[in-house]
């Protein structure tokens, strides 16, 4: 029984979330913030650092680069994309096939972007050659195998993910070791907020207001009666069972 009850709470959410994008006056805006550029918006600034081998990169450990507590003097300022081709990704060389790399890239969040995580998305895009592992604040976010040549990949992040986020300076890091052949890496961050997480409000069945409601057909009625959607007070209301 509680499955079935699970399957529809799932069921009237996609319904909610159908309705609010035709519905102008039902559903949130929502606004993107390029958090870290990637180079289809030209070469972004970050620090740099080439190590000797992949035995040394296997060796150090992520809060001794990858975190805040990290002194950057001895770190190359420079701009990426980093390639050792030349193709669309050289704005700095890195000689891939000799020495393994880490880079770090700064970002800042505001007071209200973290009280809006919850109902945010971020989104991790890169192009990457060749087995690059991504930081976050010092703590492992992501770590992929192979390349993948000029194409990016997309990672959502996770409310774990979500969690190692702090208002004002934050630190996403990547590793990647040397190999054969060809090597690359080109990486971003957006953000996409609510401009309103409070459009939508979740009441219970015993919810004892008096104030007026509507159903999807535009009928007033006292108060919701049966698990759905409804409208209150200009918002979309979901009534669980």
């Amino acid at each position: 029984m509680s499955n079935f009850f699970t399957s529809m709470k799932q069921r009237q959410l996609w319904i909610l979330a159908a309705m609010m994008s035709l519905w102008g006056n039902l559903y949130a805006q929502t606004t993107s913030y390029t958090l870290l550029e990637t180079m289809e918006n030209g070469p972004w600034p970050c620090v740099y650092y080439q190590l000797n081998s992949n035995e040394e990169l296997e060796a150090i450990v992520p809060k001794a680069w990858a975190g805040h507590c990290v002194d950057e003097s001895d770190w190359i300022y420079g701009y990426g994309p980093l390639s050792n081709s030349y193709d669309q990704f050289r704005v700095t060389v890195w000689a891939s096939e000799v020495q393994p790399l880490l880079v770090r890239r700064h970002f800042t969040l505001s007071h209200d972007q973290i009280a809006a995580l919850a109902q945010s998305q971020v989104t991790l895009t890169c192009s990457y050659d060749e087995n690059p592992h991504f930081y976050l604040n010092g703590k492992s976010l992501w770590s992929l195998s192979g390349w993948n040549d000029n194409d990016y990949a997309t990672r959502t992040f996770t409310s774990r993910h979500k969690a190692l986020l702090r208002e004002g300076d934050n630190i996403l890091a990547v590793s990647l070791p040397k190999g054969a052949g060809g090597g690359h890496i080109d990486f971003g961050l957006t953000l996409t907020c609510p401009d309103n997480p409070d459009a939508v409000e979740v009441i219970k069945t015993d919810d004892d207001t008096d104030s007026r409601v509507y159903n999807l057909c535009g009928m007033q009625l006292s108060h919701p009666t049966y698990p759905g959607i409804y409208i209150k007070e200009g918002k979309a209301i979901l009534n669980l069972p």
